[in-house]
């Protein structure tokens, strides 16, 4: 997970939102189109939880993108439910599994009673709260501070192992050091290539690396 900067809300939502009697569920479909395209513009097509890649396609699961209030639209008044500032882009997160624990992201919040689907600790729009945050090199996403572990793997599952989740990480953490390895082979690459690398993974872009978070997290360890 990395800290999701918001940019300004579609015209099309604050149009809509003053009508009168305007509400999240009746929100028109090209209207709330046009909320999820921002959304997945300014999160460079990334799940705000798990990071894999998503988009706006309907006929692919495994990328289908939808919107998620952080704060739970079943414990927040409709003022909130339209606020752009509290909605992200997420995947799937395997929503139609029969188990509860083969779900990840909102998918598996949302399976949760309402009175534990609040986070503990993490915010994706505030990167002081990722901060503790730490992955093993077997992609396991972890945290020592217990709110913050009790978010990555009670409410959202990010190491669901029906969705291989931490074998993505994984592969995209080998996706980097073989780059590293091709390019300085036999010797260690030297600090400023790997801050450049780290750059180009924290830079905004409509189109940002699956699974980054680990990507960055492990340069910063090497830098």
């Amino acid at each position: 997970m990395i800290e999701i900067k918001k940019g300004k809300e579609p015209k099309e939502l604050l149009q809509y939102r003053r009508q009168d009697f305007a509400s999240y569920t009746g929100m028109p479909p090209e209207v709330k189109k046009k909320v999820l395209e921002s959304l997945l513009l300014e999160q460079g097509h990334l799940c705000a939880y798990c990071m894999k890649s998503i988009g706006t396609g309907t006929g692919d699961k495994e990328h289908r993108a939808t919107i998620e209030h952080c704060i739970p639209q079943a414990a927040s008044a409709e003022k909130e439910r339209l606020n752009y500032k509290n909605m992200v882009a997420v995947c799937w997160g395997n929503r139609d599994a029969h188990s509860n624990a083969d779900k990840s992201c909102d998918a598996k919040r949302g399976s949760l009673p309402l009175e534990q689907q609040n986070m503990k600790m993490l915010n994706v729009f505030d990167g002081r709260t990722l901060a503790d945050i730490q992955y093993r090199t077997d992609g396991t996403i972890f945290s020592d501070h217990s709110d913050v572990d009790e978010d990555l793997n009670k409410r959202l599952n990010l190491n669901c192992e029906a969705l291989s989740l931490k074998e993505c990480r994984h592969q995209a953490l080998q996706a980097l050091q073989k780059i590293i390895n091709d390019k300085y082979p036999n010797k260690t690459a030297p600090k400023k290539y790997l801050q450049k690398l780290l750059a180009h993974y924290t830079a905004p872009s409509e189109n940002r690396v699956p699974y980054s978070g680990i990507l960055i997290a492990w340069l910063n360890k090497k830098i």
